[in-house]
């Protein structure tokens, strides 16, 4: 079973890459570098895949970049963090998470549009 797993992630990984050199040759040749950095991500991917412990390692970087993200958009818009965290839970789904941080943004709305009209 062992064997069917890695010889998989083999096969995947050579698929990764070849479709992310596919779309850097393709953003190249047509100066979308947009397409070229996504083929540049998909052969990277591809790399990981080599490596288990590589693909859990990048994905806690990637929820710590999402983490950072949210906190700086939060203090961009002068919202205080404490307003985001506060009611949480280690049992609160992504969506409802997702649903406070929308009651978030709205009440900074109606404080902008509060500011507009005076």
């Amino acid at each position: 079973m062992k064997n069917k797993i890695k010889d998989r992630h083999l096969d995947l990984s050579a698929k990764l890459i070849e479709m992310g050199n596919a779309l850097i040759t393709e953003g190249k040749e047509k100066k979308d570098y947009s397409i070229s950095q996504i083929g540049f991500f998909m052969v990277f991917i591809g790399g990981l895949l080599l490596n288990e412990e590589d693909i859990y390692l990048f994905g806690e970087l990637c929820s710590m970049f999402s983490a950072k993200k949210i906190i700086d958009t939060l203090a961009y818009k002068s919202l205080n963090i404490s307003d985001l965290l506060n009611g949480s839970s280690i049992d609160e789904t992504y969506d409802e998470f997702i649903k406070r941080i929308n009651k978030l943004r709205d009440k900074d709305n109606d404080i902008d549009s509060d500011k507009l009209s005076e």
